[in-house]
């Protein structure tokens, strides 16, 4: 069976994304001995806003915590097998039972990630939208020495992503991954919706999964100006530091209730292990 996310199937993506390279980190871990690069025609979609016309037809097609958010409704057929969806936003739009609307599959990261040191070394992380630091990262780079806050750049490996989080005393996320992953690692989060083509969809979507509302805290840039002149880098700067400032001071941070949060995860691994017993009696060969 092949993992299907966005970095490897999708040829316009010329960049790292934490939230999609994530999938190739986790699932082999999740599910050891189940993915591999042959000529099978199964394939295993995992999270990420993937759930509409652009998924490609499989001989064989299982859902896993997908979302729903860009484009239409995909056409789904009796070749596939949905175990779960992102939330029940999802699950409605799909007309799907809303009992397998369980969570974004991204928070299984707290089954598997450990850091032997546990102690904070930040007070405040910032993550932005991977597509806006690969297009401007000297300005978010500029932002965050202003305000002493460590810059978490969605394009690095994995693993650094999951540290730096982890030693994060709050995080302040313009990439959803990084909310959902600071949940996960039980770090408190802020969102910051930094381009008005992102669907607020995907992200009510996640918080309602885990029974949160979504605070929508808006910070759209200067988009029309070109991020190579001084003037506007430096207005464009100011702006910013004023803005997340006045957000990290007078917002309340995020964090899904213990409770809710572990019930999730049960529910998440009940699905694997209904998915481990089908996938070994051949179900999709």
């Amino acid at each position: 069976m092949k993992l299907y996310y966005a970095n490897k199937t999708r040829s316009y993506v010329t960049f790292s994304n934490f939230g999609d390279d994530l999938n190739g980190w986790l699932w082999p871990q999740v599910l050891p001995g189940v993915f591999n690069d042959d000529a099978s025609e199964s394939v295993f979609v995992g999270f990420g806003t993937l759930l509409n016309e652009n998924l490609p037809q499989f001989k064989r097609t299982v859902i896993f915590g997908t979302g729903h958010g860009f484009g239409k409704l995909p056409q789904i057929d009796d070749t596939w097998k949905i175990y779960c969806v992102r939330g029940p936003l999802t699950a409605a739009a799909l007309n799907l039972p809303e009992a397998l609307g369980i969570a974004d599959t991204a928070i299984l990261v707290n089954r598997i990630y450990r850091r032997a040191d546990t102690s904070k070394k930040y007070k405040v992380a910032f993550i932005p939208y991977a597509w806006e630091m690969e297009n401007s990262p000297e300005i978010f780079l500029e932002v965050c020495r202003q305000l002493n806050y460590i810059c978490i750049d969605p394009r690095w490996k994995v693993e650094k992503v999951l540290q730096e989080i982890s030693k994060s005393e709050l995080v302040v996320s313009a990439a959803m991954h990084g909310a959902i992953v600071a949940d996960a690692l039980r770090v408190p989060w802020i969102s910051v919706k930094s381009n008005a083509g992102i669907p607020d969809f995907k992200w009510k979507d996640f918080c309602q999964s885990l029974s949160m509302e979504y605070k929508i805290n808006r910070f759209y840039r200067f988009n029309s100006f070109s991020g190579k002149n001084p003037v506007f880098k430096y207005f464009e700067i100011k702006r910013m530091v004023s803005y997340l400032k006045k957000l990290v001071h007078h917002s309340k941070f995020q964090l899904s209730k213990d409770l809710v949060f572990n019930d999730k995860l049960n529910q998440l691994e009940e699905k694997i292990s209904l998915f481990k017993r089908d996938f070994k009696s051949g179900t999709f060969d």
